[in-house]
């Protein structure tokens, strides 16, 4: 354990996050802001099985230690029998009548829970009374990593939907696998692909090479595209040979991955909300740092002393505010936050399904609209009722940032070579930090990665400390946090 970087805003340690926290002081930290490994075991790396290098290590791990070949999570977790060293699929494969496995699915799965529970433990200890925190998850494993926070003593306050549209399946087309193992070889082309209809394999070569796409130009790069045949089977699905295969063609092994759940988490208070956010600065969420972008709106009130000295509202001009106080105002406050977030691919296709709709103009409340089945309406008339008076798709209601395969190239550092897969939006992230952090507010992030987070304090005008535990990143973090950047002025916000 060790600093690695240091600046006025930002410290980054190399080390396991558990040791590092271990020597933090209690209730330092104003919130969290995280994207911890997924235990998916990602492109084969070791930091997304993290539990084995961790017991290992014998750091801050209690599950078991006596057994560290674990199954691999990919490949539907295809494990070693441990009587006669095959696996339950693939060429060396386990014939025995009672074979004995290193690990189950489930076992699996309580380790990466056990895991996870040992560093919110120590996050829950850093943070200050009411102090959140954000932590992205995988799909598939995301519910183990919420019921480890929740079982860390935080109180479990929502779930973000991270909604994307270029996400790629990563599914087995079984009717092409049934073939495969009989040995058939698909030759009698079916159909192009779907979006790849301009690309029809041989009869197509020559406006292919004339288009680069065959020499690394023109969006291909792949050795690969060279080969004609290779550029009909990546362009052309084939019809099914065997039986089995004619029987289960289209059917595959997954969906198509759009979504990123996030779970959102709070420290219990000490006392109430208000007692709270008074005494530590934590507890709640800014509401309006992290509102839905609108068009600034002119809003006329006309306010008059009524009975009783309550104050009586209308809206508009016209006969019959005669001795009424006129006021403008221009609000640009946006809509509420939602726990949904969209990318732009997202939002597109939510605008093309609803169309052009209309919102309605800011007003007053006329009359009580009592429900039989709701009961009684809460706000009574008179009330100031919001509006927007705006019109465009459904997307106008979600936060909306860019989503790609991989971040753009300014947003992903690459030092001799070496990137990260798996780097969130920096925008998204500067969103998740406002959201839970107060003015001069201290994050961390205790699975650093490539920086986002750090980055992310930096623009927002955090403090922030970031662990990390690979070397090979710590290079790509400075990279981040030593550029150029353009930083905007922090209106509003004062040190505490």
């Amino acid at each position: 354990m060790s600093v690695y970087y240091s600046d006025d805003q930002v410290t980054l340690y190399h080390g396991d996050c558990v040791e590092v926290m271990a020597g933090m002081d209690a209730a330092s930290v104003d919130a969290v802001v995280t994207d911890p490994p997924y235990g998916l075991e990602f492109m084969g790396k070791d930091w997304d099985r993290p539990w084995a290098v961790t017991a290992a290590a014998g750091v801050g791990f209690d599950g078991r230690a006596d057994d560290l070949t674990l199954p691999r999570h990919r490949d539907s977790r295809n494990a070693n029998c441990r009587a006669c060293g095959g696996r339950q699929r693939g060429s060396k494969r386990c014939s025995c009548d009672h074979p004995r496995w290193d690990r189950d699915p489930a076992s699996d799965m309580r380790e990466f829970q056990a895991w996870c529970a040992t560093w919110a433990t120590e996050l829950l200890r850093v943070l200050k009374p009411g102090g959140h925190l954000i932590a992205f998850g995988g799909t598939r494993t995301w519910h183990r990593l919420a019921c480890a926070i929740e079982d860390a003593g935080f109180e479990v306050r929502d779930s973000i939907a991270w909604l994307y549209g270029s996400g790629f399946p990563k599914s087995l087309d079984v009717s092409k696998a049934i073939d495969k193992a009989a040995g058939a070889e698909r030759t009698e082309k079916l159909r192009p692909k779907a979006g790849h209809e301009d690309f029809v394999g041989r009869d197509n070569m020559k406006s292919l090479r004339e288009s680069g796409a065959l020499s690394g130009e023109g969006g291909f790069s792949r050795p690969w595209m060279s080969d004609p045949d290779a550029v009909e089977r990546a362009h052309w699905d084939f019809a099914p040979v065997t039986d089995a295969a004619k029987q289960w063609q289209g059917w595959g092994t997954a969906l198509k991955p759009a979504h990123e759940p996030i779970v959102v988490a709070r420290k219990p208070l000490a006392g109430t909300v208000a007692a709270n956010v008074t005494e530590h600065g934590t507890g709640a969420i800014n509401i309006d740092a992290c509102r839905v972008d609108s068009e600034p709106r002119r809003i006329e009130n006309y306010a008059s002393t009524g009975p009783q000295g309550c104050i009586s509202h209308g809206h508009g001009g016209g006969e019959g505010h005669a001795g009424r106080e006129r006021t403008v105002r221009i609000e640009t406050a946006g809509r509420w936050p939602t726990n949904v977030l969209l990318d732009e691919h997202a939002a597109a296709e939510l605008d093309q399904q609803s169309g052009t709709l209309k919102s309605g103009k800011p007003g007053i409340k006329r009359k009580g609209n009592d429900s039989p089945t709701y009961g009684a309406e809460s706000r009574p008339p008179g009330t100031q009722m919001p509006g927007y008076g705006d019109e465009g798709g459904a997307s106008r209601f979600f936060p909306v940032f860019r989503y790609e395969a991989k971040a753009d190239s300014a947003e992903r550092p690459s030092v001799n070579g070496v990137q990260h897969p798996t780097v969130k939006p920096l925008e998204l992230m500067r969103w998740l930090v406002r959201l839970v952090t107060p003015p001069g507010g201290v994050v961390l992030d205790p699975f650093a990665g490539s920086g986002t987070t750090a980055e992310a304090c930096i623009h927002e005008h955090k403090r922030c400390i970031a662990i990390e535990r690979e070397a090979d990143y710590l290079s790509l973090i400075t990279a981040r946090l030593t550029k150029p950047m353009e930083i905007g002025f922090d209106f509003g916000e004062e040190d505490r």
